[in-house]
């Protein structure tokens, strides 16, 4: 006998970042949920849609499948679905797709988007059609205006972009929090601690975007534990290194973290990457730089 599935209030998109339009949707998406004493899920794609439609293309994500979930669940979902996303899915129809997976896997009696969705075989399905298939079967479909949360253009395109270009403050206030890179930290070249400054060697997941090489200030989190963080990206051009790195100095932090999976956060900025004369000048610069980013964001959070 085939198991009923109890219905809910779906929020549906890819979700990556979970940027301010993303939350806009999730919002109302618990609103109705609250409403109709129904629970809330917020459904996303894994892998992104892209990678499967046009591998080798697809864009470099803000946030992996277990970052997107934690972040859901901070919004206040009652829980999170990953949609895998592959080639049978993208050539269901709009029906197909609510009818098998949005009302047959899900169980959505209302499903809440961004006003942009698209859906279905070569995303032939729009808001319209959504709503009419929800109809169809019985439910509900509501769109959210997602691009002009804050009264202007919020897309995870942008966000990347700004990214790149290194504007971490920028980004930051278009997710509604600073950018998070997620790594484990592994053995690096060690100058760090012959400068006086020993950095933790982060490696992230390769397909996730790592800022604009740059000094940032931020924050890393080890555990529970927030502490303030200078943070390099890039190929330390003053050792003619050629792999670029992400190498953070924790403010205030003691003890041995190679192994550890901790997560950088960007905030603002210090300077762009430069070569520098020697080591004397390399250190008094990297000095500064602590000094800065103690004044901005502090020891610890």
């Amino acid at each position: 006998m085939r198991s009923v599935v109890s219905p809910v209030v779906v929020a549906l998109g890819n979700f990556d970042g979970v940027h301010l339009g993303h939350q806009a949707v999730i919002r109302r998406a618990v609103e109705v949920g609250r409403e109709r004493g129904l629970r809330t899920l917020a459904a996303t794609f894994d892998p992104h849609p892209r990678a499967v439609l046009w591998p080798g293309n697809e864009p470099k994500l803000l946030t992996t499948l277990e970052v997107r979930r934690e972040l859901l669940l901070g919004c206040g979902v009652d829980g999170v679905r990953a949609i895998r996303f592959d080639r049978e899915v993208s050539r269901k129809s709009p029906w197909e797709f609510v009818r098998e997976i949005l009302i047959g896997e899900l169980g959505a009696a209302v499903v809440v988007v961004g006003e942009t969705f698209r859906f279905g075989y070569r995303a032939s399905g729009d808001v319209k059609e959504l709503e009419r298939c929800m109809r169809q079967a019985g439910g509900e479909a509501y769109a959210v205006p997602i691009s002009h949360a804050l009264g202007e253009d919020i897309s995870s395109t942008r966000i990347r972009n700004l990214l790149r270009d290194g504007d971490a403050c920028e980004a930051a206030r278009l997710l509604g929090r600073p950018y998070l890179l997620r790594g484990q930290v592994v053995e690096g070249d060690k100058r760090g601690r012959q400068l006086g400054f020993p950095t933790a060697n982060v490696l992230p997941d390769e397909r996730v975007l790592v800022p604009g090489n740059g000094v940032y200030a931020g924050y890393v989190r080890v555990g529970e534990e927030w502490f303030g963080a200078c943070t390099n990206v890039g190929t330390a051009p003053t050792f003619e290194r050629l792999e670029s790195k992400v190498e953070a100095y924790l403010l205030g932090y003691e003890g041995d973290l190679y192994g550890k999976v901790v997560d950088v956060a960007f905030v603002e900025a210090l300077r762009p990457e430069k070569r520098f004369s020697g080591l004397v000048e390399l250190k008094e610069q990297i000095a500064r730089d602590v000094a800065e980013t103690r004044r901005l964001v502090g020891e610890g959070a």
